[in-house]
């Protein structure tokens, strides 16, 4: 599979003030004008304006780790990381009182989930795991979150096994988060912690392809979205005295 993007040359680039350094998550708006995003240190969506360079913060609705965001109509579901991993759904997510409830994940702390994105078709999130609780292990589940019941699957829909595309037996992918693709369906998964890549697989969890992130370029890349037009963006918390990063890029292959 040749990758749909040229990641040495986003369409865009935005620079984040330095108070969102943290940024951990991203989804688009349905306007795709707009990018709702998370960070690391509260339960607080943000929306950035991609037409003006502005950043809106809606209520602060909990404390703890944020660690990725899904957009669908008027609802929010953020991902929380930590000692108690939880999915928070938060209703008319623009209003000042926007109501919010939030169900516990039965993952152990060690999985550490990271990655949240929305599987449109059979209306469930998907939660990608950066770690996991056994020593030594290459492998990262993916878990299903049924929006109909409201409750998470103890089975892994799929593992992203690093010896899929990693030749040294040492390296393990650390996936940061997770994006579906609307048009072809693919999983797009990013990795922050070390190796820093870009893995695609189906939803079946049949391996396509593996690709390497410009260090220089994306220092610590924590986020990963699909806009509707199928452009790719990517968020790069902020390190070693540059600004956080939002960035574009553009399909310049047909997606099948």
């Amino acid at each position: 599979m040749n990758f749909p993007y040229n990641l040495n040359n986003p369409a865009k680039s935005y620079s984040l003030p330095n108070q969102y350094k943290e940024i951990s998550g991203l989804s688009p708006l349905e306007s795709n004008n707009s990018l709702a995003f998370v960070q690391d240190e509260a339960v607080q969506i943000h929306i950035f304006d991609l037409i003006s360079g502005t950043v809106t913060e809606h209520i602060k609705h909990d404390n703890g780790d944020s660690e990725d965001i899904v957009i669908a109509g008027n609802t929010a579901y953020l991902l929380k990381a930590g000692k108690h991993p939880a999915i928070y759904k938060v209703t008319d997510f623009t209003c000042n009182n926007a109501h919010y409830e939030h169900y516990r994940l039965d993952l152990d702390k060690d999985q550490d989930p990271e990655g949240l994105c929305h599987d449109v078709e059979r209306n469930r999130l998907l939660i990608a795991c950066k770690g996991s609780p056994k020593k030594n292990d290459r492998t990262r589940s993916v878990y299903a979150f049924d929006l109909q019941s409201m409750q998470m699957d103890h089975s892994p829909v799929f593992a992203i096994n690093s010896q899929d595309f990693l030749n040294d037996s040492e390296d393990t992918f650390n996936p940061s988060g997770i994006a579906i693709h609307p048009q072809s369906n693919d999983l797009y998964i990013i990795g922050s912690k070390g190796e820093k890549l870009i893995v695609c697989y189906t939803l079946k969890g049949h391996f396509k392809g593996a690709w390497r992130l410009d260090k220089s370029q994306i220092i610590q890349p924590e986020g990963i979205a699909l806009m509707q037009s199928g452009e790719l963006v990517i968020s790069s918390e902020g390190k070693k005295g540059k600004k956080a990063k939002i960035l574009i890029f553009s399909n310049h292959n047909n997606l099948e």
